[in-house]
């Protein structure tokens, strides 16, 4: 039986179940989701999504919400830079004023541990492996405030071709850590990456490194 196309109600009606824990509040209604467009004769949909922490870290959810919708053979999701969110213009009113609840209350400063684990979910494009695991990330300086942090990160050769593509994931990904305002990347080419040494057991036996 051939699967009835869909609309784009429907990924918008799937999106709101979709809540930021925060201030409990759909993505939709946090203007997180800048477009829906459904595609190839109502069987794929592609949701365009602001490239915000706030929407980064409910990757997981907001998928789990595309694979939900019956018939949707493709739920495609793209993080984008442009717009930048703006919740003033972007939000429902009732979105707004948890934010604005939310801002008055003083955050906890993020901690080396969250970091981490945002990181250790990064995937080096080329060899398609953790790049905490392959060793590559050398070290997260958080500020002593807990605000800002500075990650040493090296690369499988100084002329990789996903340097810059590289750079800002991890700088993205750092930015996933609950109360990190900011964070910058730097580039560490002493010691040079060497897996034999750096790579985890079993990021070793996946290069074929024994």
């Amino acid at each position: 039986m051939a699967p009835n196309p869909i609309n784009k109600g429907q990924v918008l009606e799937a999106l709101r179940t979709v809540i930021e824990p925060d201030t409990g509040c759909s993505i939709v209604d946090l203007g997180l989701v800048l477009s829906v467009d459904v595609v190839d004769h109502g069987l794929t949909a592609v949701v365009k999504v602001v490239q915000e922490p706030l929407a980064r870290r409910l990757i997981d959810p907001i998928r789990a919400a595309l694979e939900s919708i019956p018939d949707l053979m493709d739920g495609r999701l793209e993080f984008v830079k442009e717009p930048v969110w703006d919740p003033e213009s972007m939000a429902t009113d009732q979105a707004r004023g948890k934010l604005a609840e939310l801002a008055s209350i003083p955050r906890d400063p993020a901690t080396e541990e969250d970091i981490w684990h945002w990181l250790s979910q990064l995937i080096e494009p080329e060899i398609g492996l953790s790049m905490v695991d392959l060793g590559m990330i050398y070290g997260v300086d958080l500020a002593p405030d807990g605000r800002t942090a500075n990650i040493r990160l090296t690369l499988t050769t100084p002329m990789c071709p996903f340097g810059p593509q590289i750079v800002e994931m991890v700088r993205q990904g750092a930015l996933l850590a609950k109360g990190l305002d900011d964070a910058t990347v730097e580039l560490v080419w002493d010691p040079p990456w060497d897996p034999r040494t750096m790579a985890t057991e079993d990021c070793q036996m996946e290069l074929g490194i024994y």
